[in-house]
């Protein structure tokens, strides 16, 4: 029997999970991997739901995430990120577990008033209506939390990434401005995570907006990773294409009504979550 499974083993908020919890099952779309539960949301009908019970918690992070793919393979998308992720949640529901999915910011689109956990949604392309299709499909359900992640900032973060081998390689970054959101640490994700496992019934909301408390552009988190450097870092800003904004909204101005609650404290500002991962090696 499953007591905690993480559905979906290669994002990074799932691999940081499994270094904490190592008693978790994961799950993964290759068969060769025998350390891991099988689980193809394209044929989600062929998992053994015998292993899930009303005492198992399900972390469904897996999804065709980028919005680009899911604009351009929409119906490949749509089978795993609707059609697959319906059919498993709700045979883990009807088994009683307790399910946590996560959703995106990008649900609310652009907004220039600030919008939180009871505001309507107006999602942003596909990859944000099919999130959203599967939070109003399952909204009436009590075993069923929904995490609406903003940006997430952590050490496989390809952003700072890419910063660090522009100083190696002494580049000029290109740093695409404005791009602005509520950005928050992963460390405060994961903790959220480890909270409402524990608090569930705790909270009588579905939702949860997991952000930050200021809006920070790809310029701010330029301006903190070079303070840190000792101004090593050389960029120049950039406008943004609007095929890029195809798929993206410009700025989501999202707050929680919850998070704070949840972790019991406010979440870490970006200046010092990317101080810690520079000090951390990471």
């Amino acid at each position: 029997m499953y007591k905690k499974l993480i559905i979906g083993k290669n994002g990074f908020i799932a691999q940081k999970l499994q270094e904490r919890n190592t008693q978790c099952s994961v799950t993964t779309s290759c068969k060769d991997d025998k350390e891991s539960v099988y689980l193809n949301l394209l044929n989600s009908e062929e998992f053994d739901y015998s292993m899930i019970t009303a005492d198992t918690s399900i972390i469904f992070l897996a999804a065709i995430s980028s919005p680009d793919e899911c604009n351009n393979n929409y119906e490949y998308a749509y089978k795993i990120n609707v059609i697959g992720t319906k059919y498993f949640i709700s045979e883990a529901l009807s088994r009683g577990a307790k399910v946590l999915f996560f959703s995106s910011d990008v649900i609310y689109g652009n907004t220039e008033k600030a919008v939180d956990e009871d505001s309507a949604t107006n999602p942003f392309g596909n990859y944000a209506k099919m999130k959203d299709e599967i939070e109003k499909f399952f909204e009436k359900e009590k075993n069923f939390k929904v995490f609406r992640l903003s940006y997430v900032l952590s050490k496989e973060d390809k952003y700072l990434s890419y910063l660090s081998s522009c100083i190696r390689k002494n580049e000029v970054a290109e740093v695409f401005h404005p791009f602005t959101r509520k950005v928050v640490y992963i460390e405060d994700v994961l903790e959220a995570i480890e909270q409402i496992t524990k608090k569930w019934d705790s909270f009588s909301n579905q939702k949860f907006n997991i952000c930050g408390e200021e809006d920070i552009s790809r310029k701010n988190i330029a301006d903190f990773f070079n303070e840190c450097m000792s101004g090593s870092l050389k960029y120049e800003l950039i406008t943004p294409q609007e095929e890029f904004w195809e798929a993206r909204p410009k700025d989501i101005n999202i707050t929680s009504k919850y998070f704070h609650r949840l972790i019991g404290r406010k979440p870490t500002k970006i200046e010092n979550a990317i101080k810690q991962i520079i000090e951390q090696g990471e």
